[in-house]
């Protein structure tokens, strides 16, 4: 996280040192597996102390198709392809997200030679 930065929306300033840690854990709940946990400290010079917060995921027994809206903010690189992510290069060419990311499958795209 390279400064000037805020903690949150509140607008509080992270220290100008840039030596700002967040450390996340995230694991079900060995009780319910239908829960998943997300615990999320974060260490910074301009708090008082590590702050963590603990937020709480359930899984819903019955899903059902949901459309999820995408950000679409102008000039976003993010392209979702058979449900996978990958980034538009600044050239405008498709480029894996992850290392080891395999190429979508083009069978559908018109591919005209070059």
């Amino acid at each position: 996280m390279k400064g000037p930065r805020t903690y949150d929306t509140s607008g509080l300033p992270l220290h100008a040192d840039n030596k700002t840690v967040v450390k996340e854990k995230i694991y079900l709940d060995p009780a319910d597996r239908m829960v998943m946990w997300n615990e999320i400290t974060t260490i910074d010079n301009a708090l008082t102390g590590p702050w963590t917060v603990k937020k709480k995921y359930v899984r819903d027994p019955n899903p059902r198709h949901n459309w999820i809206e995408e950000v679409c903010a102008e000039n976003n690189p993010h392209v979702r392809v058979q449900n996978d992510n990958y980034m538009l290069s600044a050239d405008g060419l498709l480029m894996p997200s992850r290392k080891g990311q395999q190429p979508p499958d083009l069978k559908y795209f018109n591919q005209s030679g070059k």
